[in-house]
């Protein structure tokens, strides 16, 4: 299936279970309102029983709205006495929300003659939760009245007693959201390795085929001038020949190379090893290319300890692929410094050559597989993108670090860091 369409299905089949969970909190918060509804008729139900014969509360408030002249502080008390008694004949049917209350005319609202410390009156709904107060009122005040009360933020209340349903869906829907998050992270990169596999493959075949073009045709012209019995010339389309056929090996070995420190089974030959002798050897091999270019090699071996377990096979290959990197970006006449340093226990090996440097957004993939810098100043620099993922894979196999510092128009350096 094709990766976008993956991940519009994808992107779809979330939106519907979205939407669904959504249908579902809806219909559960009907069916709570629904709940709710019920027991709060039971607790008016009671509240008029209750409030319907003499008690505290009744006599008290009876008495308020008896006198003519009201005032605030006679009020309060009597407002929180009744606060207190309608709290616990809703917590009788499992009712904790937070509410006001207010009593008017049986007949209207315009004027309230009773009400909570909270209530405000711009805010309040009548009628909702309305309460006719009994006979024991009636009686005594000659007047019908009504106890209102409200519940306060009712539907976040309902929401609160949905947790059940509302938190599972959330965390369904977050790991969902991270799982596609997730897929689509997964299909870029991948979409991006594949370009970058392709790229390799093309460089990897026209190196490939540009060798094996010159083979075929100096065999052809070799064989021409051996009818001829012209030996002299036919050395010198052998000499082509093996020429062209170690550029091939070249780059099998750079594949095999990484191949086999990729196998799980492949297991490294370690053995106690100078470094600085190895480091001598591996720079000496390339003193002739360097010299061939004007260019210079500088060398300062200053660590104190310098003998440590390593694979000297792959770890030469790894300091020559460095040095090789330096070359091919180091301009007409290459420059390379390689400094040896102790820092706290970790022996720090230095590369530095005088490139084009390195572009701060291409650092974080350089040691990647197959990456190669698309701005690279060196355009001419053919390779594959293999040789600095293979000498991450070298370090970290002896529980190293290799990075690397660079500006534009002042080269590189790349650092091993490897525990003593």
């Amino acid at each position: 299936m094709n990766r976008n369409l993956l991940a519009i299905t994808v992107l779809i089949a979330l939106a519907g279970l979205t939407f669904v969970q959504f249908r579902l909190l809806v219909v559960g918060a009907k069916l709570e309102k629904q709940r709710f509804d019920q027991k709060i008729l039971v607790a008016q139900r009671n509240i008029r029983h209750a409030l319907d014969e003499p008690n505290p509360v009744s006599d008290a408030l009876i008495g308020y709205l008896k006198t003519a002249e009201r005032n605030k502080e006679t009020a309060t008390p009597i407002a929180d006495s009744l606060h207190v008694f309608l709290k616990n004949q809703l917590a009788e049917t499992d009712i904790a929300a937070q509410f006001s209350f207010a009593i008017t005319s049986r007949y209207s609202t315009d004027e309230v003659d009773f009400s909570s410390n909270n209530f405000k009156q711009g805010k309040f709904h009548f009628h909702e939760y309305a309460i006719p107060l009994g006979n024991y009122f009636s009686s005594q005040l000659f007047r019908e009245k009504t106890l209102h009360i409200d519940i306060e933020n009712l539907f976040t209340y309902l929401l609160a007693e949905l947790d059940y349903l509302i938190i599972p869906s959330i965390f369904c829907l977050l790991v969902l959201l991270i799982c596609f998050w997730l897929l689509v992270n997964i299909l870029q990169k991948e979409q991006k390795l594949n370009a970058v596999k392709n790229d390799f493959i093309n460089n990897l075949t026209h190196e490939l085929k540009t060798p094996s073009f010159s083979i075929s045709l100096s065999s052809k012209l070799a064989r021409d001038n051996l009818r001829k019995g012209q030996y002299n010339k036919v050395a010198e389309f052998l000499q082509i020949i093996e020429n062209e056929n170690d550029k091939l090996k070249l780059h099998a070995d750079k594949v095999l190379e990484l191949a086999s420190l990729e196998n799980p089974r492949r297991q490294l030959q370690k053995e106690k090893s100078d470094l600085h002798i190895l480091i001598t050897e591996v720079a000496g091999g390339y003193l002739q290319k360097i010299k061939d270019r004007d260019g210079e090699i500088r060398i300062e071996l200053k660590a104190n300890d310098f003998i440590l377990n390593i694979d000297k096979t792959h770890f030469k290959n790894a300091l020559g692929n460095l040095i090789d990197n330096a070359l091919k970006y180091g301009g007409e006449k290459p420059f390379i410094d390689i400094v040896s340093m102790t820092e706290k226990k970790v022996l720090l090996i230095k590369i530095k050559d005088n490139g084009p440097g390195v572009p701060i957004a291409d650092q974080k993939y350089i040691f990647d597989k197959f990456y190669r810098i698309p701005s690279a100043g060196n355009s001419h620099v053919k390779g594959f993108g293999l040789g600095l993922n293979y000498v991450k894979q070298v370090v970290e196999a002896h529980g190293g670090k290799v990075s690397v510092e660079s500006k534009i128009g002042e080269g590189s350096v790349f650092i091993i860091r490897l525990p003593l």
